[in-house]
């Protein structure tokens, strides 16, 4: 679903920053019933938050959208200030901005450019990382929901790191999170993020890969029980089963990954 705003010919950068944050306030108050108090640019001592939220738990959520380059450090530094107040902190990044190392668009692709910045996004909000896009057109702008992207290697090869300009990048396969509503969580671990209540990618594929090992070791079974022959595990096969049936959407790597992982988690696989 894409949300239409009027264009007033303002500056792409703040125009793009303006209506991403419309969005967020906007719908945020309209689905949550349990919002005390809310601002747009919240001012504090030394920041001025983007959006703010205080719950009815107590909660208080600040809402920071990045359009232009940013530093691990300055992010870091933004983050802990926050933190250090008690405030949450939920990063959404322009999925068109200066930030990204290419464009970000809501489904799966493979070999795409990643920034510094969506790297260590990924790191610390456990395998994801939230966008909202502006699309410009000459009589029209529109404005995606947010979602959010599961980055996976490209190959199993030593990482390579490109450089652009003054800028460095890093090749990954993406793939989208679905985000079933606007309610917030908030989590505690290195630092203190908010996000929505969506599961990322390497979540949803696991699932999905432990319904295809069923199908594959029913379809053995009977096929086992047809020849007379004893239940035989067939981990090579069973791979080859589960790529042909995932590959084009999530790739070989993360379900090879995601293969190995099920099968030290569950010993009756």
């Amino acid at each position: 679903m894409r949300l239409l705003f009027d264009d007033f010919n303002k500056n792409s950068e703040s125009f793009s920053h303006k209506v991403i944050k419309t969005l967020l306030y906007n719908n945020i108050i309209l689905n949550n019933n349990n919002i005390l108090e809310s601002s747009l640019e919240k001012y504090f001592k030394n920041r001025i938050a983007d959006i703010y939220f205080k719950f009815v738990s107590g909660e208080e959520v600040v809402i920071e959208v990045q359009n232009s380059y940013i530093s691990i450090k300055e992010l870091i530094d933004r983050t802990l200030d926050y933190n250090k107040k008690n405030i949450f902190v939920l990063w959404i990044l322009n999925g068109k901005g200066n930030c990204v190392g290419s464009i970000k668009e809501p489904f799966h692709k493979k070999n795409v450019k990643i920034s510094s910045i969506e790297k260590f996004l990924h790191k610390i909000y456990g395998g994801r990382v939230y966008y909202i896009n502006v699309i410009r057109y000459p009589n029209k702008t529109t404005i995606t929901k947010p979602f959010a992207l599961h980055f996976s290697p490209v190959n199993m090869k030593k990482e390579r790191i490109y450089k652009n300009k003054f800028r460095y990048y890093y090749l990954r396969n993406a793939n989208v999170c679905q985000i079933p509503d606007w309610n917030i969580l908030c989590n505690n671990y290195k630092f203190k993020l908010a996000r929505f209540y969506d599961k990322n990618a390497y979540t949803t594929l696991k699932l999905k890969i432990l319904k295809i090992i069923r199908e594959f070791q029913n379809n053995r079974i009977k096929k086992d029980i047809k020849n007379k022959n004893p239940v035989k595990k067939n981990f090579k096969n069973m791979k080859k089963f589960v790529n042909r049936k995932l590959y084009n959407e999530y790739g070989k790597i993360l379900i090879l990954k995601a293969i190995n992982d099920l099968f030290h988690e569950n010993n009756n696989l």
